[in-house]
């Protein structure tokens, strides 16, 4: 058997031995550091390679709190890093995005180069000297088997005598499902450990330097139509109305938040951050391509560009100025309605804005070229994801919307969206709704009655339909994840679910609803 095919048929019997009929947990952990370990031995120069050290980090971290935690963001974090992992695996010298690109290229179209891969194994000189590999006689297998499946149930349906006598076959013993759960797996291995480049994109990957060539007036006159002088003058007056706009808006942030610490008539606070925030998307995608436009070749050299260069530096000042303001917007925000993953998600897009408009900086500081903050960048944004695996997410929403609801009563808070949130802040709420009989409101109307247009108000009725979604998730807990197997172990899950089964014995607790 080819050393590439080893790592194919055992990182496929444990795909299915782990995955199926399993839900995540402690098998994605497992399998991540299997695929990781098949890819060292397979090759063991790759652990001198930053890319692929940096990738395997990434899949062990997401898939740890895959294991731990079982939400979204750990577990979108581990298929960028597999799909990451495959491809630096193949080049190591790739960027992230190329990395990626050709990894997510080999995964999806895995069916069209195994039948390529098949062709060429019949072509093979060793079909006919009979020295033809294990691997790929069953790889030239699969497609006679299964027109031998399909010609099979044709016969049954249209010769009642075979189909008599096939119906007496046993087949009981395989389990179809499990047949194509492994199939499927057997085809993202493939895909993953038989990765397909595309030459041109890593050529001009490989030869593509962060770094600007020098470039020369006579050589800026073959490639441009414009002047110096011309390009000098309109990205200089362009530069100075932005940056007298941008001066406006930010003035007026500053008089407003700053001095009145208020809005205008007439204009909401959601308004105002969401506006603004929409405002500041449309700034900085402006002021990078303004920039990457000016400063992508000779500009960069030439002696006459201080004024351009300064006034590109004050406008990314002013743009992380808008950042602050933003920030600052989001904070009120969050103070007074509370906190949400979407309002989480703002804190998180303007930190990449600050690294974008730092990269920038750095580009036309230090002369890099576009392709440097793309790299950089995309390395920026996937480590972000990372390091925020190790947070749970919705147990830091929850906390901080209690704690800061009881400091302060007027708070506007959403119980309905802590109550749907995933599974690691269950004990939490269990405990405070049903243990300790609160609510998140804090005014209580006992005279209303239930209507589909007054939910968001506290009342009893709505108390109610909060703890009745608890208790639905204690339900849930119990049938789907209590008789679980070891494989499917979660941490998070076990130990809320655990808390709650101790409160409800240590208070005597009824559960009131049944499953829906």
């Amino acid at each position: 058997m080819k050393r590439n095919d080893i790592p194919i048929v055992l990182s496929t019997a444990a795909f299915s031995f782990l995955f199926y009929k399993q839900s995540a947990g402690f098998n994605y952990l497992l399998f991540n550091i299997l695929l990781v370990a098949l890819l060292a031995v397979r090759d063991s120069s790759l652990i001198r390679s930053k890319a692929f050290l940096a990738a395997s980090a990434g899949c062990i971290v997401s898939s740890f709190f895959v294991f731990w935690y079982d939400t979204t963001l750990p577990f979108a974090a581990d298929m960028i890093s597999l799909v990451l992992l495959a491809g630096v695996s193949m080049d190591r010298e790739s960027s992230f995005i190329i990395a990626w690109f050709h990894s997510l290229y080999s995964i999806i179209g895995v069916g069209v180069f195994m039948i390529i891969d098949m062709v060429r194994g019949l072509n093979s000189p060793h079909v006919d000297s009979g020295r033809t590999k294990v691997f790929d006689k069953v790889l030239l297998a699969i497609l006679p088997v299964i027109i031998f499946v399909i010609f099979f149930f044709i016969y049954r349906s249209g010769n009642p005598i075979f189909d008599q006598y096939a119906a007496k076959i046993n087949f009981d013993f395989i389990s179809i499902g499990w047949v194509f759960f492994t199939l499927l797996g057997f085809f993202f291995m493939y895909g993953f450990f038989k990765q397909r480049i595309i030459g041109l994109f890593q050529k001009a990957d490989h030869e593509a330097s962060d770094e600007l060539p020098p470039v020369s007036h006579d050589d800026h006159i073959k490639d441009s139509p414009i002047s110096v002088s011309n390009l000098v003058y309109t990205g200089v007056l362009l530069l100075i109305l932005l940056n007298v706009l941008l001066a406006t808006v930010n003035g007026l942030d500053i008089y407003y938040l700053g001095f009145l610490h208020s809005t205008p008539a007439g204009i909401t606070f959601s308004q105002y951050l969401h506006n603004g925030t929409n405002s500041l998307i449309a700034s900085i995608i402006l002021a990078v391509t303004v920039i990457l436009f000016y400063f992508r070749g000779y500009l960069n050299f030439y002696e006459g560009n201080k004024w351009l260069k300064g006034l590109a530096y004050i406008w990314i000042a002013q743009n992380l100025m808008l950042v602050l303001s933003t920030v600052y917007r989001n904070t009120v925000y969050i103070y007074d309605f509370g906190l949400t993953h979407k309002r989480i998600g703002v804190y998180v897009y303007l930190f990449l804005c600050v690294a974008g408009l730092v990269t920038t900086f750095i580009k036309i500081f230090q002369r890099k070229n576009n392709w440097f903050l793309f790299r950089k960048n995309a390395w920026i944004a996937y480590t972000l994801m990372i390091v925020a695996c190790p947070v749970d997410w919705d147990t830091v929403i929850t906390t901080f919307d209690i704690d800061h609801f009881q400091a302060n009563k007027t708070m506007e808070i959403d119980q309905r969206y802590l109550a749907e949130l995933g599974h690691t802040n269950f004990a939490q709420l269990f405990q405070y709704y049903i243990v300790e009989d609160k609510s998140l409101k804090a005014q209580i109307d006992s005279s209303a009655k239930p209507s589909a247009f007054s939910r968001d108000n506290y009342t009893p009725y709505y108390n109610k339909e909060i703890k009745d979604m608890l208790w639905n998730k204690y339900l849930y807990l119990e049938r789907d994840y209590a008789p679980h197997h070891w494989r499917s172990h979660c941490m998070s899950k076990s130990n809320n679910l655990h808390a709650v089964e101790k409160m409800i014995a240590d208070h005597k607790l009824v559960c009131p609803v049944q499953l829906r």
